[in-house]
């Protein structure tokens, strides 16, 4: 238990502020109560803080702000690496990242080759919803979601505002990049993609 707790010790002090790891991590250190256990005990000393099931926090404190904790973006896009598995922001929090919407989602929802899940953190949430191969086709972060947050506002209900905030973001958008991977979004949004452009 000692050389356990020594060893995943050192993992933590060796690593920056505001890490996030899971569980998972310490698997070569000992059993999974082992592992609970040390966890539980560096979480009592200060050096972890738990921000749900399975997944820690080295905490990054501010004087002023106390401790910073990661996004949901972050804490999913952790998860993702962890699991091998692609992701992308979908609805709300595609407005968001856009600057479309003010409001941060509580709930952040996200369309996965992975499993289906829902991981709960403190008053915020990610979502995780299985899709089919072709929803991740697109593999630029930025048209993705330009792609998704059309999707969101819809087809009959975007309007010259909206149009106006997505146009810089079109025209960031690599012109081979688009060539190739516009065509996995609906016809519509193609369009309006390119009439932004132009």
């Amino acid at each position: 238990m000692q050389s356990s707790h020594n060893q995943i010790e050192l993992k933590i002090k060796k690593s920056s502020k505001g890490k996030i790891f899971f569980a998972d991590d310490f698997v070569k250190f000992g059993s999974p109560e082992n592992i609970r256990k040390v966890l539980s005990r560096l979480e009592k000393e200060g050096l972890l803080e738990r921000l749900t099931h399975g997944i820690y926090l080295v905490p990054k404190k501010d004087e002023l702000l106390g401790t910073l904790y990661p996004t949901t973006e972050e804490i999913a896009v952790e998860i993702a690496k962890r699991d091998k598995t692609r992701i992308t922001p979908t609805g709300a929090l595609a407005l968001y990242q856009l600057g479309l919407s003010t409001q941060i989602p509580l709930k952040a929802v996200y369309l996965t080759d992975g499993a289906q899940r829902i991981i709960e953190i403190g008053n915020r949430s990610i979502q995780f919803k299985k899709t089919v191969p072709r929803n991740l086709a697109i593999k630029d972060h930025l048209l993705m979601l330009i792609v998704q947050a059309l999707k969101e506002i819809g087809q009959h209900k975007i309007n010259e505002s909206d149009l106006e905030k997505l146009k810089p973001f079109a025209l960031q958008v690599d012109g081979e990049i688009l060539k190739s991977q516009s065509k996995f979004a609906p016809v519509w949004i193609q369009k309006i993609i390119t009439e932004l452009r132009n």
